[in-house]
């Protein structure tokens, strides 16, 4: 309860942050008035009990839009350069006085240097004028040249004579698509018209472009390169599975009592419709009891398209999220609403096998009001968001996997935001002291590792720091999160700023059943987080220190498809917390089937 001045008190209950102004020393309003004030006095205490239902914009991803299948396997290179030694040219020696190195690539010299030194240093065996030929090709190769061939060409050759040797600078003669559905020809045509007819291509061009080809929705993407008709010419042949209409269908118990434990949540994309590489998706979820009506438990509802721009793997996608919650409580029922409309640019500043790093520039506009079924609005909340983020994934040689993220968001006065001035005179914000323009920074990691055949370790952690500010519902940073701390309703532990980690130990067994091959990976977990509040009500905690840890059992299974599989969680884990919310006991189970 904070006093200011003699004609005015503010008091703060919880999250609904109802404001009660006395106007005027010793002056009483009339009696219904009274009745009013401390019937939303009694509400409001109520509404900020420590165990609350979660508003709608608490339970709403930040996104929604489809992962992508990835080209599968590696680049594949077919045919026999020319340089393998005849059979008995070990026992047969050569000197050479000198080495004719024709059409040598510069960004190459030390390599060349190194071949002709090799060949020039005296007696040698015959054999290794073909031994040292490939190792210089296969040089070219390591350096990104994998399209250039190192080749003998006919001719006599005499002890004391001069080898000639020609380097073929490769190029790509066509680029194969028989066999490729016409909704994704064109589109895998333009990606790829780049590359035909280039001298010098290297591995990451190569790769690059077809990768981006693979990325294309609904796609699963084989290639392989084999040598073409002309001399130094390559054939790339690329053999995609290819779906007009992809989804999924799934279930959880992520959610508390009030909000409907067992949920269900599909989606449903519609991949290249017209031809252009593009991708139109819907996603449901949310508590089955009154899903369709007007009224649901819980709900949330997204529709979005992604494009592609031009071929450098440029795409934009928009992105409507409507989401909806009427939690079971009789003693104080509310509703939340919460609509969220993005418009978001992402740029692969780079692609590959190895490497992936990812640009984006996002922009939120995002609407949360929070209601008394039957009475007033608790608060009102309209943000205008600019974001700015980066990307990066990494493959290691120990095939280890690695990847981070880090997003700078800024709220702006502009396009319909609600400051805190302009609430003022209505409706409160969802938080005592937010406001409509603010910084937040958010980052996240993960990596996976095998520490030896059966055993593997995986790691993830996340962040966010609001630079010592306050943040409106929808902004908050979440602790709970099936790959965080997983013993917890969703949505129920949060603060402004915050970090949360968690690890897990696993192993695998495969197995089939009804000739359906079947892994089953038992785990261990154990994961820890710290929530931060600004500016907390009498009620609230500054800092909220929690830890989940359990055990937990991975099924998944994959078809004759690679847009075909099953998996499923099962999980029993206990969450402590230093708050005074007792600790949970939870068994947790989800399951989705990919078609």
């Amino acid at each position: 309860m904070v006093c200011r001045g003699s004609a005015g008190r503010q008091i703060d209950f919880g999250k609904g942050n109802f404001h009660v102004r006395v106007t005027g020393p010793g002056r009483r309003k009339p009696t219904a008035a009274r009745l009013r004030s401390a019937a939303l006095l009694a509400i409001a205490t109520l509404l900020a009990a420590p165990v609350q239902a979660q508003t709608a914009s608490q339970i709403t991803p930040r996104e929604f839009t489809p992962e992508l299948q990835r080209l599968r396997g590696s680049v594949v290179f077919t045919g026999q350069p020319g340089t393998q030694p005849p059979p008995g040219s070990e026992a047969i020696g050569i000197t050479l006085s000198g080495v004719d190195l024709q059409n040598p690539l510069p960004q190459m010299a030390g390599a060349n240097r190194a071949y002709v030194g090799r060949l020039t240093r005296g007696r040698i065996p015959v054999s290794e004028l073909f031994e040292a030929t490939a190792a210089l090709e296969a040089a070219y190769a390591d350096a990104g040249y994998v399209l250039a061939r190192v080749v003998l060409p006919q001719q006599s050759l005499r002890d004391g004579g001069r080898l000639r040797v020609v380097v073929v600078n490769g190029f790509v003669e066509t680029v194969d698509t028989s066999n490729v559905d016409p909704n994704i020809r064109r589109r895998i045509d333009q990606l790829t018209a780049s590359l035909v007819n280039r001298p010098g291509l290297t591995r990451e061009e190569l790769e690059r472009q077809l990768l981006l080809a693979g990325d294309i929705p609904g796609t699963a993407l084989r290639s392989a390169i084999a040598a073409g008709e002309a001399q130094g010419a390559t054939v790339i042949g690329v053999d995609p599975e290819y779906r007009l209409i992809t989804g999924f269908v799934g279930f959880g118990n992520p959610s508390s009592t009030e909000l409907g434990e067992f949920n269900l949540n599909t989606g449903i994309e519609i991949n290249s419709p017209f031809k252009l590489g593009e991708t139109l998706y819907a996603r449901l979820s949310g508590a089955p009891e009154k899903l369709f009506s007007e009224d649901p438990r819980s709900r949330v509802f997204a529709l979005g398209a992604a494009v592609p721009v031009g071929i450098s793997g440029a795409s934009v996608n928009v992105e409507a999220t409507f989401s909806d919650t009427m939690p079971d409580d009789a003693a104080a029922p509310t509703r939340s609403d919460f609509d969220r409309q993005s418009f978001r640019f992402f740029y692969p500043w780079k692609r590959g096998r190895i490497l992936n790093v990812t640009g984006q520039a996002m922009l939120d506009l995002q609407q949360e009001e929070q209601a008394l079924i039957g009475g007033g609005t608790i608060f009102r909340d309209q943000l205008t968001i600019l974001r700015a983020g980066a990307n990066m994934s990494l493959l290691l040689p120990d095939r280890s996997f690695t990847q981070a993220a880090l997003v700078l968001s800024r709220g702006i006065d502009a396009f319909g935001a609600r400051t805190a001035a302009e609430a003022a005179g209505g409706p409160p914000l969802s938080r005592a002291g937010a406001d409509a323009t603010f910084t937040k920074l958010v980052g996240s990691a993960s990596h996976q590792r095998d520490l030896s055949e059966r055993i593997a370790l995986s790691v993830t952690g996340r962040f966010q720091t609001s630079f010592g500010r306050p943040l409106v519902n929808s902004e908050q940073f979440g602790l709970v999160g099936g790959s965080e701390l997983s013993s917890f309703d969703n949505g129920a532990l949060r603060g402004d700023s915050g970090a949360v980690v968690r690890a897990e130990l696993s192993t695998r067994f495969d197995s089939t059943i009804s000739e359906l091959p079947v892994s089953f990976s038992p785990y261990v977990f154990a994961g820890y987080g710290v929530a931060k509040l600004e500016n907390p009500t009498a009620l609230e905690q500054s800092i909220t220190k929690a830890a989940s840890y359990g055990i937990g059992l991975d099924v998944a299974s994959s078809m004759n498809s690679s847009f075909r599989s099953g998996s499923m969680r099962i999980e029993y884990g206990i969450g402590t917390r230093d708050d005074a919310t007792p600790d949970e006991k939870r068994f947790s189970i989800s399951g989705t089937f990919r078609f």
